[in-house]
């Protein structure tokens, strides 16, 4: 999709997340194995930041252009360990993204990217039915 369009793709988020590792630069070709590890992980980390209550994203093809950059943080944070990120590079990459790396005290989803998210869904529709209780 365009740069400016209103949303962007589920290999755009990869791709950014790789860059955002050091994995890839501008122009540089993917290696397809990494794309085809941080797409397996692409669902499951949906479903925690579903699960965890910062954000759904039903379409990962059809994701908002205002959520991109903290996505890409967490995508990155969670799938650091595979690219050989250890020590304080691999505590600071996580709390950027979701949070709750070991022994730092940020517990998870107090991330920087997961707070941003937090944010900028506060108070926006959620379209779920109301839950009511009928005495």
């Amino acid at each position: 999709m365009a740069i400016n369009s209103p949303y962007r793709t589920q290999a755009e988020l990869i791709l950014e997340a790789l860059k955002n590792l050091g994995i890839i630069a501008a122009g540089q070709p993917v290696d397809p194995e990494d794309f085809s590890y941080v797409n397996e992980k692409i669902d499951p980390i949906f479903r925690q930041l579903m699960g965890l209550e910062i954000v759904a994203v039903p379409d990962p093809n059809n994701i908002p252009a205002a959520w991109f950059s903290s996505l890409a943080d967490i995508v990155a944070g969670e799938c650091a360990t595979k690219f050989g990120l250890v020590g304080k590079d691999l505590e600071d990459k996580i709390n950027k993204g979701l949070g709750g790396a070991a022994g730092t005290g940020v517990p998870i989803g107090a991330g920087t990217a997961a707070q941003a998210l937090k944010i900028m869904t506060r108070g926006r529709p959620t379209y779920e039915p109301q839950r009511f209780v009928n005495y």
